[in-house]
């Protein structure tokens, strides 16, 4: 009975004094810039977009504009689009980097050494924290199954699915020929292109079944439940130290990614827009 009544005292006199611990070992809030980006030159990825003039005084004076703005957040870790066991390749990558010897190929060519390495260079982080999960995403039933039931004309779809394309508006349209790298980053990352980015998932890979055949809604799961687990390695690697995070993905990543963030109570996103206007 005594002992019953020392763990009901411990109970009520420990508990506050654990979530005082808990709240100074960690930001109430931690602050989140998602950096949805493009891929660099040619990669297996749909979303990689040609690059040619990457290494021209012009595109990088743009890329040190961008990365000391984000750096003047003071961001206190940089997560990157790489898997868990890349780590210890980037950390010699960027070693190399920091030393000016990473040469000239894919490893300097893409996103993660021109704003990845370089934002935690500026901002003097050790090193930027691979947190990317490769998981099979079964395109190819829903391709299979496209191509099945294509030629059956005795299969009603679901008008729905039928609904104009409601992503018309031409003032969105982004160029990267055409726009500096602040206004490209601004444009990919709004809410208009975040959504256009989901519909395909939310509206036209569910199209993609017949009673209980559910290729395209699996596919979208699947879809979450990479990212899913990308946002729980984030979660794995936070430090108390982390106040603000930059999390370099792609664009299609950080659209979803976002949701997480937003419905979590620990985190505050701050508008890519804010940072580099």
């Amino acid at each position: 009975m005594r002992l019953k009544k020392l763990i009901v005292y411990a109970t009520i006199f420990l508990l506050p004094i654990m979530v005082k611990a808990q709240e100074m070992a960690y930001p109430k809030k931690i602050k989140v810039v998602l950096l949805g980006t493009f891929h660099y030159g040619k990669t297996a990825d749909k979303n990689s977009t040609s690059f040619p003039d990457l290494f021209t005084a012009k595109r990088q004076q743009e890329l040190d504009e961008i990365v000391n703005k984000l750096a003047n957040i003071h961001p206190s870790t940089v997560f990157i689009e790489a898997p868990k066991i890349y780590q210890p390749k980037s950390d010699i990558n960027y070693d190399l980097y920091l030393k000016g010897l990473l040469k000239d190929s894919s490893d300097l060519r893409n996103e993660i050494a021109q704003i990845g390495y370089r934002l935690a260079k500026k901002s003097s982080i050790s090193s930027p924290v691979c947190v990317d999960y490769k998981q099979e995403i079964r395109y190819d039933l829903v391709e299979k199954f496209e191509k099945g039931i294509g030629a059956d004309s005795t299969i009603q779809y679901p008008k729905f699915f039928d609904i104009p394309y409601p992503f018309t508006d031409t003032t969105q349209r982004i160029s990267l020929k055409k726009m500096n790298l602040s206004n490209y980053y601004i444009g990919l990352n709004n809410e208009y292109h975040r959504r256009s980015n989901e519909f395909d998932y939310l509206h036209y890979a569910l199209n993609y079944g017949y009673q209980d055949d559910y290729s395209g809604t699996e596919l979208t799961a699947s879809w979450y439940n990479r990212n899913l687990k990308i946002f729980t390695n984030i979660l794995r690697e936070l430090k108390p130290k982390d106040s603000c995070i930059v999390i370099l993905f792609g664009s299609g990543h950080t659209a979803i990614l976002r949701q997480f963030f937003e419905n979590h109570p620990s985190f505050e996103i701050i508008e890519l827009d804010n940072i580099l206007r």
